[in-house]
Order: structure tokens, then sequence, then C-alpha cells
């Protein structure tokens, strides 16, 4: 057995010798492997990593300039007036002040007479429902015919805020109108300061012209919300 072991030896020995010219590069080779792996590379995952950051910048950067130079070129009275047009066709919340002086001044152009009615708020700073185009219902009475009803659907359309006209029943004499009045929350959680400015579409400026000829309640001179129509009010603020 220690004949073995000294065989070995002198074998591990031999092989030792033969080679040992090797060992010292073969050591620094293999340091300087782990030492790349360690400190080197770890850099070089830095150094890419700073330049998408930079290149993140740059971008960022260059979509500040393009915003501010598009709201530089904007002509505020412009815009002033376009979005003050727009809150008015479609309001920012249940505004049920202007939809009674809308639906009383479209009785009063329309030489027809209403008739009490009611109908239901809500709450004033939220939406019932997670609706795209949230509304509000009411069906109104109106003491007049057929030509008397088309006259005040007629208004009502050219009138703002936006509605609809959802069923129109007439018997003899009298009529009733189903209208619907559209209002839009304004909503801000997803608004992003590096997200791309983009101008008003063609299309949306003309359908900002388009709305500019329709006419508030509160633009006619006459007065509204009547007598006859005072228990509307009350059953309104009654429900809310």
């Amino acid at each position: 057995m220690k004949e073995k072991i000294n065989a070995n030896l002198k074998s591990l020995k031999f092989v030792f010798n033969k080679n040992k010219s090797y060992v010292l590069p073969s050591v620094l080779i293999l340091v300087s492997i782990l030492l790349f792996f360690q400190f080197v590379i770890p850099e070089f995952s830095l150094l890419f990593k700073t330049q998408e950051e930079v290149s993140a910048l740059k971008a960022k950067t260059e979509l500040l300039k393009e915003n501010l130079n598009m709201l530089t070129n904007i002509d505020q009275d412009t815009l002033d007036s376009q979005y003050n047009t727009m809150i008015l066709a479609l309001p920012v919340n249940k505004d049920y002040i202007e939809i009674l002086n809308t639906v009383n001044v479209a009785a009063q152009k329309a030489g027809v007479s209403l008739g009490n009615y009611s109908f239901k708020v809500g709450s004033l700073g939220k939406s019932d429902s997670a609706d795209i185009s949230p509304l509000i219902k009411l069906t109104v009475p109106i003491e007049s015919g057929l030509t008397g009803a088309n006259s005040f659907v007629q208004i009502i359309n050219n009138t703002v805020p936006l509605s609809q006209i959802d069923a129109v029943n007439v018997v003899d004499t009298s009529s009733s109108i189903t209208l619907s009045f559209y209002y839009k929350l304004l909503d801000t959680s997803n608004y992003s300061q590096d997200a791309l400015i983009s101008p008003v579409s063609q299309e949306g400026l003309n359908l900002i012209d388009q709305m500019k000829e329709f006419k508030a309640a509160s633009s006619f001179s006459m007065p509204v919300i009547p007598t006859a129509t005072a228990s509307a009010v009350k059953q309104v603020g009654a429900e809310f």
C-alpha cells in the first residue's frame, strides 16, 4: 500500500515538473477570468443601464419640447372660447338648474305651457354608473298638441346642454316628451406629464364650431323657471 502511494506521488511529481512552466500562466488566466466576471461584467451592465436611462431622458426631453412648442403656439383666447363652448354643451357635473332653464325657455319660445314634472338628480359630484356618457332623464308634460310639441323639440335640439329626445307622446291637446340631458365628469386620473399633447383634430374643431351655433338657456333675454313649473324645482330639490 505504501509502495503504491509512493508511486502515485512520484507520478504527480513527474507531471508537475514536466508542466510547471504552465502552472503560473494557468493560475493567472483563472484569476483574470474570475476578476472579469466579478468586476468588469457588472460595470458593462451598469454602462448599458446608464445608456438606456440617458436615451429615455433624451426622449422625454424631446417630448416636453414638443408639448411646450404646441402650448406656446396656442392662442389662449381661442382655447378659452373652445373650452367654454364644450363645457356649456357637455357640463362636467349635473347642472340641474341649467336643465330646468333649458326646458322652461324652450317652452316659452315654443309658446306652450308646461305641466308639473320632476326628475331625480342623485349625487351632484359623481356619476350614477360607469357609463361613458352619463345622463339625466326627465319626462316633461306640455299643454299643447303636435304643433307645439314639434316646436318645443326643435328648440331643445338647438339648445345646450346637449340633450336627446327619447320619446314623444301626443294625445289631443296635451303632449308628454321624455328627454335625456348629457354631462361628462372630468377624469384626470389617467393624466401623465410624459404624455404627448395632441392638438384638437379637424373633426373636433368642426364639432366645436357646430356647438357654437347652439345657445344656452341663460343666453336668452327672458325670465327662466316660471311660476307654472316652480313645483318642479321643489320636487327636484327633494330628490337629491
